[in-house]
C-alpha cells in the first residue's frame, strides 16, 4: 500500500537537494523517499515502532508439522 506525501520547499532548498541527489547518482524523489526511512528507522530504534503495542500480543508460533498431522491435513481437503 503506498500513499502520497506532497512537500513544499523554498527553491534554494530544492535545488540543494537536487544537487546532493545527482552527486550520489539518485533522483530527488527517490533521494527524499530514502532519506524519510532512514528518519524512521532511526526514530523507531529509539521509541519503538508504533506497530509494538498492536502486534505485541499476535503470536506466530505454531507447532511443527509432524507426519501424522500432514497426512490428517491431506485427507481432510480430499473429503
Amino acid at each position: 500500500m503506498s500513499d502520497t506525501l506532497t512537500l513544499r520547499v523554498p527553491v534554494r532548498e530544492k535545488q540543494s537537494w537536487h544537487k546532493v541527489a545527482r552527486a550520489v547518482g539518485e533522483g530527488l524523489s527517490e533521494f527524499a523517499r530514502k532519506a524519510v526511512r532512514q528518519r524512521v528507522q532511526a526514530v523507531q530504534t529509539k521509541h519503538g515502532s508504533p506497530w509494538d503495542d498492536l502486534l505485541g500480543s499476535v503470536s506466530t508460533d505454531a507447532p511443527p508439522a509432524t507426519n501424522r498431522n500432514v497426512r490428517k491435513a491431506m485427507r481432510a481437503r480430499r473429503a
